[in-house]
């Protein structure tokens, strides 16, 4: 308990010598700042089955996953969009995508064009790199042994 107070005064310090005109950053990215990744591809973290279905048209088809039967899955053409009791789980855009949109930006699809749009990765894993902004991650899957982007995921943090 004692160390959540020091915490809290810590906080309360710092956010006490920011100056009264500082502000929220601004929702889109500007010339040199890292995209927020409020949305990939025009989908957000926040979406259900019914927003998917007006921002990209209905499915290819809907399947259940095989290793997670609790995720139902919306196939559409270069992206596979889950759900967990009607709740968004991930966007996975595949990685013979040509192009991807973060917060309405259109960029290649490629891992070079993605570290310029937001920078060095947060995190490295054996699987790839993740880029992390507040609760929203968007990783690139590469093949460690070629090196060639397999998949691009945009998920929440709570999904990890």
């Amino acid at each position: 308990m004692k160390n959540i107070i020091l915490i809290g005064c810590l906080l309360g310090a710092l956010v006490s010598q920011l100056p009264a005109s500082a502000s929220m950053p601004p929702l889109q990215a500007s010339k040199g700042e890292p995209y927020p990744l409020h949305s990939v591809n025009g989908l957000t973290l926040d979406d259900d089955p019914a927003a998917v279905a007006d921002k990209l048209g209905q499915p290819q088809s809907v399947v259940q996953d095989e290793w997670l039967p609790e995720l139902q899955v919306y196939e559409y053409p270069d992206m596979d969009i889950a759900f967990r009791d009607g709740w968004f789980d991930y966007v996975e855009i595949a990685g013979g995508a040509n192009k991807l949109q973060i917060d309405d930006n259109e960029l290649s699809a490629t891992e070079a064009a993605i570290k310029e749009a937001l920078g060095e990765p947060d995190f490295i894993a054996e699987d790839g790199i993740v880029f992390q902004r507040g609760e929203a991650l968007l990783k690139l899957f590469i093949d460690p042994d070629t090196g060639k982007l397999q998949s691009i995921a945009y998920y929440h943090i709570a999904s990890v």
